[in-house]
């Protein structure tokens, strides 16, 4: 069974959503399993709850070809829109989930790290299930070669050395899709979800839109070079949590400094800049570990704050993170702030 492919206006029509929005949700998975890693794994009665939650509650499952196509575009899509993407290629993408979305009629995306598929590693799909997927309309999309840490530099190799072998990676990585699939699709979901401002520069260069596995929805204003997803996996896998996270609004970020996600800092500060929505300034809750951040209003008016936390960080990777209510609504604006420490402590 062939996944649909609409237009944005069928699309509407189709399901009889009569609000158009500029916002969406891209949810990740890794393993839909119970004997994988827990960290990065749902298990498969778990995701069966939320692909029930998605069909019963009026949300309208969308290709991420299509949704990147229409927000890049400035094209409203129907409020409420969920894409589903998976990291990895891992064998219970095929036994478990893809089945399972054929059931609900939903397309998904796969970003693969061909190498484990040319080696025919343990516990990922071979070419021929990729190529069965494909055939059945899911999309298969870039996730490297290697699954490297991008930011991170071999012994005695500059930047511009890292920055040459990550390019080369890359397009090898997009050749062989290619080759096995007949996709070519422009866009990639960044190994472990890190990346920096090179990082960016060389997805910019190329023509490639990014995704990470930093929290939040996606808009019309989201950074295309790093775009948020919500990762579910671990303890972040209950149904109350999925129903809150995919029904957010993006945030516009006017400014964010330091835009870069490296730091050497265990508890780095950082400036963001709101543009106005539906919401009210002073409502804004920004959080670190769970705990509320000293907010420094350095012009409420206009959405400009500092953020600061008492609390270090000692994992590789970390984040801030900003909500607001929608007004008269159980909804949130959501926004993510990643940080990859580059003198960790622990490498994962």
């Amino acid at each position: 069974m062939k996944f649909p492919s609409f237009t944005i206006a069928a699309l509407l029509l189709w399901s009889g959503c009569t609000q158009a929005a500029e916002h969406a949700t891209i949810v990740l998975y890794h393993h839909i399993s119970e004997s994988t890693p827990p960290s990065t794994s749902v298990p498969p009665a778990r995701f069966r709850e939320h692909m029930n939650h998605l069909r019963d509650n009026g949300f309208n499952v969308m290709a991420l070809p299509e949704l990147l196509s229409a927000l890049q575009s400035r094209q409203p899509v129907p409020d409420k829109t969920v894409a589903i993407t998976f990291d990895d290629g891992y064998i219970s993408i095929y036994d478990t989930a893809f089945p399972m979305l054929q059931e609900y009629g939903f397309p998904f995306t796969v970003f693969i790290n061909t190498q484990p598929h040319d080696d025919s590693q343990a516990g990922y799909m071979s070419w021929g299930q990729i190529r069965a997927m494909s055939d059945e309309g899911v999309t298969i999309a870039n996730h490297m070669e290697n699954h490297p840490h991008m930011v991170d530099a071999l012994p005695g190799e500059d930047q511009a050395g890292r920055t040459a072998r990550l390019r080369e990676e890359f397009l090898r990585a997009q050749e062989r899709i290619k080759a096995e699939t007949g996709q070519d699709h422009r866009f990639m979901a960044y190994p472990y979800g890190e990346y920096d401002l090179s990082n960016k520069a060389m997805i910019q260069e190329l023509g490639f839109i990014a995704l990470g596995q930093q929290s939040g929805a996606v808009g019309f204003d989201s950074d295309f070079l790093a775009l948020p997803r919500f990762p579910f996996g671990g303890s972040f896998i209950e149904l109350s949590d999925f129903a809150q996270k995919v029904q957010t609004l993006a945030f516009h970020l006017l400014q964010v400094d330091p835009e870069d996600t490296i730091t050497d800092d265990t508890s780095p500060d950082v400036t963001l800049q709101f543009a106005p929505g539906d919401f009210n300034f002073r409502q804004i809750g920004c959080y670190a570990g769970g705990q509320p951040m000293q907010m420094e209003w350095l012009d409420q008016e206009n959405g400009l704050v500092k953020l600061s936390t008492e609390q270090t960080f000692n994992l590789r990777r970390f984040r801030y993170l900003c909500t607001a209510p929608l007004r008269d609504s159980n909804r949130f604006y959501w926004y993510s702030k990643d940080w990859t420490r580059s003198t960790p402590a622990n490498q994962d």
